[in-house]
C-alpha cells in the first residue's frame, strides 16, 4: 500500500493527499515533519514533506508525485488526454508555484501575528501582481482553472490560495482574486469537493 509521509498542516501534503483521494487510492498517512535527519533524507532528499512510499522505494516534491498517482491509476484522470492540453495543465500547475505560492510564502508569518521584515513586504508587492498576470494569462475558470476537467491544477491552485490571498491581504492589501472572473466563485467549487473537504478537516483537527 502506499503511504504518505508528512502533515496536514502542509499544504503541498495536501495537494498530494487530495489527488489520492480523489482517483479513490488506499493509502497510508504517516505523520513526519520536514526533516534534516540522515534516516529522512534517505527518503526525501530535502528533507522536505511530502514524501510517498511505494513498492520500489520512496519520492519526493509535490509535481513528482501528482505525476506518478497520475501513471499508476488512470480511471479517474487528473490530467487531460490530450498530451499538449496535458503540458499546458502542468505549465499552469508549476505557475501557480513558482509565481503565487513561493512569492506569497515569505509573508505568513504574518497570518501567525509575527513580523514580517520590509523587504519581504516589498517583494510580495512587487511579485505578486506579476505572478497573477501569469496566471491570468494561462487560466481558464470555465469552471475548473483549466477548462472543463477538473484536474490536478485544481488541487495546486486551491491549496495555494487557501494561503496566498490571506498572505496578499495581510502583506500588500491586494485581493488576489479581484480582476479574475470566475475565480472565486471557482475557488468555492473546488472546496465542495469531498476529497478538500476531508482534507481541510484533518488540517483544522491537526491545528487543535
Amino acid at each position: 500500500m502506499l503511504k504518505l509521509h508528512g502533515a496536514p498542516l502542509s499544504n503541498y501534503y495536501n495537494m498530494a493527499k487530495t489527488a489520492l483521494l480523489e482517483k479513490g487510492m488506499e493509502f497510508e498517512e504517516v505523520l513526519a515533519p520536514p526533516s534534516q535527519e540522515a534516516d529522512y533524507l534517505a527518503k526525501s532528499s530535502m528533507g522536505k514533506i511530502p514524501c510517498l512510499e511505494t513498492d520500489q522505494g520512496f519520492m519526493a516534491e509535490t509535481s513528482a508525485i501528482l505525476d506518478y498517482l497520475e501513471e499508476i491509476e488512470a480511471e479517474t484522470p487528473l490530467l487531460p488526454a490530450d498530451p499538449y492540453q496535458r503540458a499546458k495543465v502542468r505549465e499552469l500547475a508549476r505557475s501557480l508555484e513558482l509565481y503565487v505560492e513561493l512569492v506569497a510564502r515569505p509573508g505568513y508569518n504574518a497570518l501567525r501575528g509575527k513580523d514580517v521584515p520590509e523587504h519581504a513586504i516589498e517583494a510580495i508587492k512587487a511579485g505578486l501582481p506579476k505572478g497573477m498576470a501569469a496566471i491570468q494569462s494561462l487560466a481558464k475558470f470555465s469552471p475548473w482553472i483549466a477548462g472543463d476537467q477538473f484536474t490536478y491544477a485544481d488541487i495546486v491552485g486551491y491549496f495555494t490560495f487557501v494561503l496566498a490571498k490571506l498572505s496578499a491581504e495581510a502583506n500588500a492589501d491586494l485581493d488576489l482574486f479581484a480582476q479574475f472572473p470566475g475565480a472565486s466563485e471557482w475557488f468555492d467549487k473546488v472546496g465542495e469537493r469531498d476529497s478538500v473537504k476531508k482534507a481541510l478537516a484533518d488540517q483544522k483537527a491537526a491545528r487543535g
